[in-house]
């Protein structure tokens, strides 16, 4: 398959043993197999799980309920950052920050005209902090940034989610423009502020101090 798909999984607003899961599609890049290798088989797709930045590669759709089972489905207790009994391929993601736009089109054609111009300001203010990370970029840390279907809702829905991983922070921002990029890499990726709160904050979550706002 040629596309990958991003899961989401926040915990839920009244338990936060459950787990809820979204799944978008997204322009992440698969790891690149062999060519000239005698035993092609088909890829599947990649997987990147969040908010435990956990890759995992060549999923099919045979394979889903071992990833949901292995990968999701488990006690944090026990699951130890490592699936039990997996033959899944998986790494870590090496982002310290993941950053995903809704880039769709049909939905709300705002956002799929909007998702690129952010992207590119998102860059801008970036690259002179030596975060920014392209799809080659294989040095560890930075910020990986990536077009995602539509999350859900209506036209004031969330249109940019921030991961922070060391924080272990999911922050929902709704109705953001190129012009508000500088903060959000300013406040809101390297310090977990949000700018206008009142009109742009629309969820997340922040696990060490066990908050979760729907």
């Amino acid at each position: 398959m040629g596309y990958a798909l991003v899961l989401a999984l926040p915990p839920h607003p009244a338990n936060e043993n459950v787990q809820r899961i979204m799944v978008s599609a997204s322009n992440l890049q698969e790891p690149e197999h062999d060519a000239d290798s005698d035993t092609q088989t088909p890829q599947g797709s990649t997987v990147l799980l969040l908010p435990s930045f956990t890759f995992v590669d060549s999923v099919q759709s045979d394979d889903v309920k071992e990833l949901v089972d292995c990968f999701i489905d488990v006690p944090q207790s026990s699951a130890d950052g490592k699936p039990a009994n997996s033959r899944l391929s998986y790494r870590p993601c090496q982002y310290d920050y993941v950053v995903l736009l809704c880039s769709h089109k049909r939905r709300d054609a705002r956002c799929g005209i909007t998702a690129p111009l952010i992207k590119r300001e998102l860059e801008r203010h970036l690259r002179p902090l030596g975060l920014y990370r392209d799809a080659d970029d294989e040095r560890p840390g930075g910020v990986g940034i990536f077009f995602v279907s539509h999350v859900g809702g209506h036209k004031f829905s969330a249109n940019v989610l921030i991961y922070r991983k060391k924080e272990e922070q999911l922050i929902w921002l709704a109705r953001i423009k190129p012009e508000h990029c500088e903060g959000v890499v300013k406040y809101t990726l390297l310090q977990g502020k949000v700018v206008h709160p009142e009109s742009q904050l629309r969820g997340g979550f922040d696990k060490q101090r066990g908050l979760t706002s729907w």
